[in-house]
């Protein structure tokens, strides 16, 4: 088994140009985590949210480059053993959360191409998410966080592998890795927008609107700390928890090429971003109400049948509540 480093350093032989495809991408995640020094007024009521989603949609991508692609290919081959350091600490953990809400009875008028019209009531329905395996989310009082490192820094580091596939949330009994938190985030959000399906669906089979890693990218959605869901606070961490490792490399310089110039260029951009970052916000239900209504596929049903569901979070159909 390699030896586990608590810091990192350069693979030995690496070559320069995979050296300068590292600077490169650490360029995009400095450049990203730097917008983090305007952090206060990014989590305010008027609209600054939208800065700090997008600046974690933008680390996502570097990060998805440095650990994903090709099964973290960049991040393996440049540093030796990279480790990380695991999940929990003595504080912020938190198994299981319950969160209710409500929907209210509506009514919708739906027309078919055929030339059909039809009613459909949604009737008054509770909806239950439940969420464990929480790290890094302390709570408050009135329903308000605070958000840290979700890594434990006093802890031994895993290697790379088995850190990606530690288990980091549960929402309705699916669990997530920290690798599907990376992948979701980076491939719902930074790299595509909004790659999930419309609020409203008519004539299609409700059982395909959440395929393909749809409905986990939409369970992860469904719970928000502040502005941020328990994907992005994931990103936001991981990212300043790889600048500040990667800092402290440039820095050192040790292994790296005398006449490879960028590197002191990169190191100061890494330098001094926030690594103890603490955010409070709000707990709310993040998720979207998602009317869908397709075809009954009743046996011997001649005639259109509504099936609707509103989305909250569960895995299965809800069930309405009866009236």
């Amino acid at each position: 088994m390699a030896e586990l480093r608590t810091s990192w350093s350069l693979a030995s032989n690496v070559h320069p140009m995979k050296i300068g495809v590292l600077l490169d991408v650490l360029t995009e995640l400095g450049l990203s985590v730097r917008g983090l020094f305007e952090k206060e007024p990014l989590y305010g009521s008027d609209g600054g949210w939208r800065v700090l989603q997008a600046i974690v949609r933008q680390i996502s991508v570097p990060l998805r480059k440095l650990c994903l692609d090709n099964e973290g290919e960049l991040l393996k081959t440049t540093i030796a053993s990279p480790t990380f350091c695991p999940l929990g600490g003595p504080k912020g953990q938190y198994r299981r959360a319950t969160l209710t809400f409500h929907s209210e009875r509506q009514e919708w008028n739906l027309g078919y191409a055929d030339g059909k019209a039809e009613a459909v009531v949604v009737p008054k329905a509770e909806h239950k998410i439940e969420v464990g395996r929480l790290y890094g989310v302390e709570f408050l009082e009135d329903g308000v966080c605070k958000m840290s490192t979700p890594f434990d820094h006093s802890a031994m580091p895993m290697p790379m592998e088995d850190w990606l596939d530690a288990k980091v949330l549960q929402i309705n009994s699916v669990s997530y890795t920290i690798r599907d938190a990376l992948a979701l985030v980076a491939n719902f959000e930074g790299a595509h927008t909004n790659d999930l399906t419309p609020w409203l669906a008519v004539g299609v089979n409700p059982d395909d609107i959440d395929k393909k890693g749809r409905k986990k990218a939409r369970l992860m959605h469904s719970v928000y700390f502040g502005c941020l869901s328990y994907a992005h606070i994931v990103v936001l961490f991981t990212g300043l928890y790889i600048t500040e490792r990667m800092w402290r490399l440039l820095a050192e310089r040790d292994g790296i090429p005398a006449d490879l110039n960028a590197a002191a260029v990169v190191e100061r951009l890494l330098r001094n971003v926030p690594a103890d970052l603490v955010l409070n916000g709000k707990i709310v239900n993040g998720t979207h109400q998602m009317i869908v209504v397709g075809k009954s596929n009743a046996p011997g049903a001649r005639r259109r049948e509504p099936v609707y569901r509103i989305w909250s979070g569960s895995q299965d159909w809800d069930e309405p509540s009866s009236e």
